[in-house]
């Protein structure tokens, strides 16, 4: 089964949503109850967030053009970097709930830089595209997981040097930032694909009024030449 670029696209940007809730509210458990609860949500959001970015990257190479080109590729580096600082976090919670607690913050600190800088690729990327309504969304639903993936990695430098309570905050207000980007994103990119398929569309109907124009040319030019 094949999949177009713009399904994968829409599908990358829901899963990304749906770890960003479920990141939130781990973290939001975590932070009221001062325990290990919420964890497990934590690292299963990760998971769907780095396979979110993943079909992200991939829908973004499949749709690469070359008007498009430099934008794109920021968009896809980006991506894939998101889905590495994701896929980090996740093994950085796992380590900390299974006793090696700060090799685990240290890499879901790392995890979280990472993350901040593939939004702040991806950022770049839009801010690159042509004006359009997709545009403004697409910067500031990016720069929104950027700042909360930073936060998230503040946070945890806090929690390593035992200021824990500052540290959840940190780490909870990063996470709802987060959200709140995923959700912007999800709308940027789901104008920018109705834009995309607007286009395609267009370039169909333009494609398909040329042979009956030309075909309607020909056949009067025949009944010209045949004096009829």
């Amino acid at each position: 089964m094949t999949f177009r670029g713009e399904d994968l696209l829409i599908s990358g940007a829901w899963l990304l949503g749906v770890g960003s809730l479920m990141d939130t509210i781990g973290q939001t458990q975590q932070t009221f109850t001062h325990s290990d609860l919420g964890k497990d949500l934590i690292i299963k959001g990760n998971g769907i967030e780095a396979f979110g970015n993943s079909l992200q990257a991939i829908g973004r190479t499949k749709l690469l053009k070359s008007e498009r080109e430099l934008s794109q590729k920021y968009a896809i580096f980006g991506a894939w970097l998101e889905a590495a600082g994701n896929s980090t976090n996740s093994v950085g919670v796992s380590m900390d709930m299974n006793g090696a607690e700060e090799e685990g913050i240290k890499i879901d600190t790392l995890g979280s830089g990472v993350q901040a800088l593939g939004a702040a690729f991806e950022a770049i990327g839009a801010s690159l595209e042509e004006d359009s309504s997709y545009r403004t969304l697409a910067i500031t639903g990016n720069s929104f997981i950027s700042l909360g993936s930073s936060l998230g990695a503040i946070g945890n430098i806090f929690v390593i040097n035992e200021k824990n309570v500052i540290g959840d905050q940190i780490l909870l207000v990063g996470s709802w930032i987060q959200f709140i980007g995923a959700l912007i994103l999800i709308n940027a990119i789901t104008q920018e694909v109705e834009h995309m398929e607007r286009e395609e569309n267009l370039k169909n109907e333009n494609g398909d009024s040329y042979p009956y124009s030309y075909n309607n040319y020909s056949f009067t030019n025949y009944l010209s030449a045949a004096h009829i």
